[in-house]
């Protein structure tokens, strides 16, 4: 018998999940979160899940960054997200964080048991048209990637994982015994590789690269 978490703050998209997966697993054990919090202190009494379905869009918490929270309590249950929002970016991001499927908001009893059998065989579940969208962002991230590592000059390096910790221009500039002047070039000529608007979105499309 399996026990499942479903995580979503949609009680129809909640019960809904369950009735689908109580169809396809009939002895199974559900449990159920409304949010991120109650999902984690869940997660921290009942240590012997087999599934997690979660939604992507919390009330209370990034579902990227519930992904991070439950890797680091070592969860071992497979973790399938779902969304509503199928951009590469966030599927991306969730696979990046060891969830073991991703699922369009859109699947049917069918894809579910797909998922379910894909999972249990081993291998991540991705429906085919997003996995070909997921590997054309990754083709062209590679490449956006390159192009700015070409033209990133070691300081402008060093300058990034200072912006990253925060640091003023100032800490920086007496960090590398330079102007204030100087730093605020590097910083300038930061924003304009990373076509950011802000030294937060500079620091944040470096992230996304994997950059930093």
């Amino acid at each position: 018998m399996d026990n499942f978490l479903i995580i979503d703050d949609h009680p129809v998209v909640l019960d809904g999940l369950r009735l689908l997966l109580g169809d396809l697993q009939p002895r199974a054990q559900f449990y159920t979160a409304f949010s991120g919090q109650q999902a984690i202190n869940l997660v921290e009494t009942q240590y012997d899940l087999d599934w997690i379905f979660m939604d992507v869009n919390l009330p209370d918490a990034d579902g990227i960054e519930l992904l991070q929270q439950l890797d680091s309590r070592k969860v071992t249950a497979y973790i399938i997200v779902l969304s509503s929002d199928n951009r590469p970016g966030v599927i991306d991001r969730a696979l990046k964080q060891n969830a073991s499927g991703f699922l369009s908001k859109s699947f049917d009893r069918a894809e579910l048991r797909q998922c379910i059998e894909t999972v249990e065989s081993g291998q991540v579940y991705l429906a085919p048209e997003l996995k070909r969208e997921l590997n054309n962002y990754r083709k062209s991230i590679l490449a956006e990637k390159l192009h700015i590592e070409a033209n990133l000059t070691e300081r402008q390096r060093q300058t990034l994982i200072y912006l990253a910790q925060g640091y003023s221009n100032r800490e920086i500039a007496r960090s590398f015994r330079v102007t204030e002047s100087t730093v605020k070039s590097h910083v300038q000529g930061l924003m304009a590789l990373f076509e950011a608007t802000n030294r937060t979105h500079c620091v944040s499309e470096a992230g996304r690269l994997d950059i930093i």
